[in-house]
């Protein structure tokens, strides 16, 4: 089949390390396409962060990939109720819907992937859907959820051609819903390894945050209460251990405050660690110098920090009831614990703190560097996009 000329459409892209890993997923989703010689069209929104914003316009990156940024109506509403109204981009999708053969649409409930599904049904150009763990109904806003699901998102949902899960767990996530197992493709989230082409500057991170003679668990994440926070702190505290500090990086999105009383509490509050948001370099700097990560977040599908963690040559403790426990069981490098337990993380982290080498980091490190490089999944994600093409003219719904 000749190159393909395919749209991708996401609230957020590239730069926008507020939003947690669906931007970095698209980006390397892109260039592992463009470089395989097919037109790629990203359409995003500016959103970047509480108070900042991508630049808007079009560009071509270095791969080839054509990026259109279109501005939030409100920075402040795509911040803090996830509601992106892009000026533009009904206009730019009326107009050029039907020069895609494919698309592939990223996250559910967001405005960007409503306008683009409408117009490429009219078109008749099929569209994947990538939840990214968004289907469910889970954590803040759940009302405002079902309301925009009735008035758009159900349509979305139905209107795709395919539904992409990232792991079996995303999977029985789609399952659980209702959504038709036959339309259900699994394809695993990307890693952009040209970030670990370098060496990481190891000590970096330490000597910012005065850390040099403490051992460190790290907990990198947007800071919200599926991400397990509480779990953490106890955890940490139930080691009684001086000598190790705890550092949580991360946007904060609500659990914020009530993580640091926690730790007031429970009298750790002096070891525990609060960065911010860490981006680029600044957060592979902190996974390197880590002794341990944990990441024992709940309805985590697939979990961009664990692999991350073993690029960086750190080992990685997660919850059993993740797609980063299949990545784990799959590539070794660290330990899977039971969702919630807190006896089983602190003994979980003490394992590993007393014997890091027996953790098999730079095989995991091998592992995924061939079963997720972002060619690799393009070259998979590209199958599922030539189906979907070679098929009759897609049907209006």
């Amino acid at each position: 089949m000749p190159p393909l000329r395919i749209l991708h459409v996401t609230p957020y892209f590239a730069e926008a390390w507020a939003y947690g890993g669906i931007p970095r997923v698209v980006a390397s989703l892109a260039r592992g396409l463009a470089r395989r010689g097919h037109t790629v069209t990203v359409c995003t929104t500016d959103a970047r962060d509480e108070t900042a914003r991508l630049p808007r316009g079009s560009t071509r990156t270095a791969e080839g990939v054509d990026v259109h940024v279109f501005p939030n109506f409100s920075n402040r509403l795509a911040y803090r109720l996830q509601l992106f109204l892009p000026l533009g981009f009904h206009e730019f999708m009326a107009r050029h819907a039907a020069a895609f053969d494919v698309a592939h649409v990223h996250a559910c409930r967001n405005m960007p992937g409503v306008i683009a599904a409408h117009h490429l049904r009219r078109a008749r150009v099929p569209y994947v859907l990538a939840p990214n763990g968004t289907a469910p109904i889970i954590e803040r806003r759940r009302l405002a959820k079902r309301a925009f699901d009735i008035i758009f998102g159900n349509r979305t949902l139905a209107g795709a051609a395919a539904i992409l899960a990232v792991s079996q767990a995303e999977r029985r996530q789609l399952d659980a819903i209702g959504v038709d197992a036959a339309a259900v493709r699994i394809i695993p989230n990307p890693i952009d390894l040209d970030e670990f082409r370098q060496p990481i500057a190891r000590g970096a991170f330490r000597r910012r945050h005065a850390l040099e003679s403490n051992r460190v668990v790290l907990f990198l994440g947007k800071l919200t209460p599926r991400k397990r926070l509480d779990v953490v702190v106890d955890a940490f505290a139930a080691l009684d251990d001086r000598t190790t500090t705890l550092v949580i990086a991360g946007n904060d999105l609500g659990s914020g405050a009530e993580t640091r009383r926690r730790a007031q509490r429970l009298g750790v509050h002096e070891r525990v660690v609060f960065t911010g948001l860490l981006r680029g370099a600044e957060r592979l700097e902190a996974l390197a110098d880590a002794d341990v990560v944990v990441y024992p977040a709940r309805d985590e599908v697939f979990g961009l920090v664990a692999v991350e963690a073993l690029l960086a040559g750190t080992p990685v403790i997660v919850a059993d009831d993740s797609g980063c426990a299949e990545v784990i069981a799959a590539t070794g490098g660290g330990r899977i614990v039971a969702q919630g337990d807190v006896a089983a993380l602190a003994a979980a982290v003490r394992d590993v703190l007393a014997a890091p080498a027996r953790y098999q980091v730079a095989e995991a490190d091998r592992r995924i560097r061939a079963w997720l490089a972002s060619d690799a999944i393009a070259a998979r994600l590209e199958t599922v996009y030539e189906a979907l093409v070679a098929v009759a003219p897609f049907a209006v719904r």
